[in-house]
């Protein structure tokens, strides 16, 4: 987990690269150097809307004072830019002002201005009050001091700031998303090293299975979704549907003698469902998964499975509710992380990691618990923490991927819930528009 002493290395590691810059930049060159950050409380700093919030900030800066970006990085403090300009420190830090105020969502800002010396210039030397708290009027320093807010009500805030800054897609078109749920599982597949799951190196903990076998399997889905689309194209009944799915798995049995994607198969095709029942209307999409969910389990009830025997021992809800709630793992954390992510400039594969991290730590993974017990998954639960903090400190991931792929393949630990939801969210991304 992320304690304190991490947070306060990561503001001195930026204190130190700050200085640097400044040192290596002569005065000739810039005037003024600024430090541009959000200021967002409690331990996560990655809040989707950060990155566009920063560029937006960095674009009225340009306006302002002729800003040059010197410097764009991410620490587990959030994103940042270091840049100069030409115009004085105190025109600067006035220009930083008035866009710190000049819409309730900038008040997430912190526009940090300095000398060439490296000494700043802070509001009080410019005569102004210091900056109010975002929930109350009182001053920031004071709440944080008196503890006035609790941390669900900071956030709460944080988030409600930064809603203009997450893209909210309009459309979701059942054929454009019939076409990329295929493409999703198999970059899914081929996303390498994945701790316990099939990739382009292993098997993980699937001694059944094969890299050639589940890239067989995901080649039979483009079927399963053409069938989808025409029950809906033809108006069908309820058990059409359910019919197209049993056909599904019917085939990937007979193709590779394996159950190797029925979790997606489930998952997918209620999704590719509720978006031909909202006609793609992305905002109403989450509601159609949830009353599809519901009237599906409701007809055909739950096949005999180890999710369902898991369920019922342990009183998770698994896979059903998150389905009824309309997979708020994927759409309230996971798909959001991995937009902002992308946002942000990271790395194709470091997005898609970063995705999987925040899964694991959200998705109630029935194969983990049946193959290893709660104990499995609260390792998924820290594993996956552990590895959003070393990707928002930019250190290489995949040295610890190729680690807990062999702690996993030893104890025979796996997560097929984060991968059916790593598919879907590369499929949504895809589609979104």
């Amino acid at each position: 987990m992320i304690s304190g002493s991490d947070f306060l290395d990561a503001r001195d590691n930026r204190q130190r690269e700050l200085d640097r810059t400044v040192a290596e930049t002569g005065p000739e060159d810039a005037a003024s150097f600024l430090f541009i950050s959000a200021n967002v409380p409690g331990s996560d700093k990655h809040r989707p809307g950060i990155s566009r919030l920063l560029r937006n900030a960095v674009d009225s800066l340009q306006q302002a004072t002729g800003l040059k970006v010197l410097q764009t990085r991410r620490d587990l403090l959030g994103p940042f830019h270091i840049a100069s300009s030409n115009r004085s420190p105190i025109e600067v830090k006035r220009a930083a002002v008035v866009i710190e105020a000049e819409s309730p969502s900038a008040r997430l800002l912190d526009l940090d201005v300095y000398r060439p010396d490296g000494s700043q210039v802070d509001r009080a030397g410019l005569g102004l009050p210091p900056r109010p708290c975002m929930i109350c009027a009182e001053p920031a320093r004071e709440c944080i001091l008196l503890r006035s807010h609790t941390n669900a009500e900071l956030l709460e805030r944080v988030d409600s700031l930064l809603r203009p800054f997450v893209p909210s897609p309009r459309l979701i078109l059942p054929e454009s998303l019939a076409d990329n749920l295929a493409v999703g599982v198999l970059r899914e597949l081929n996303l390498t090293p994945k701790p316990g799951l099939v990739d382009c190196h292993d098997s993980g903990s699937h001694a059944d299975l094969t890299h050639a076998g589940m890239r067989a399997s995901a080649e039979l889905l483009p079927h399963y979704f053409s069938d989808i689309l025409a029950c809906h194209h033809q108006q069908r009944p309820l058990q059409d549907f359910v019919q197209a799915g049993i056909a599904a798995e019917n085939r990937m049995i007979r193709e590779i003698q394996s159950n190797a994607h029925k979790g997606f198969i489930f998952l997918s095709g209620l999704v590719l469902m509720a978006a031909c029942a909202c006609d793609g209307r992305a905002e109403l999409l989450r509601r159609e998964i949830s009353e599809t969910a519901k009237r599906l389990f409701a007809h055909a009830g739950l096949p005999a499975s180890h999710g369902v025997g898991i369920r019922n021992r342990f009183g998770l809800g698994g896979i059903r509710a998150e389905a009824e709630q309309g997979l708020p793992a994927v759409f309230e954390h996971g798909w959001p992380r991995y937009r902002e992510a992308l946002e942000a400039g990271w790395s194709a594969g470091h997005a898609a990691f970063y995705l999987m991290s925040v899964l694991m730590q959200r998705v109630e993974d029935t194969t983990a618990v049946h193959r290893c017990g709660l104990e499995g998954l609260d390792r998924l639960r820290r594993d996956g923490a552990r590895l959003q903090k070393l990707l928002e400190q930019q250190q290489d991931p995949e040295p610890m991927l190729a680690a807990l792929n062999r702690e996993y393949s030893a104890a025979g630990l796996t997560m097929g819930g984060v991968a059916d939801c790593m598919a879907l969210t590369f499929a949504l991304q895809e589609t979104a528009t």
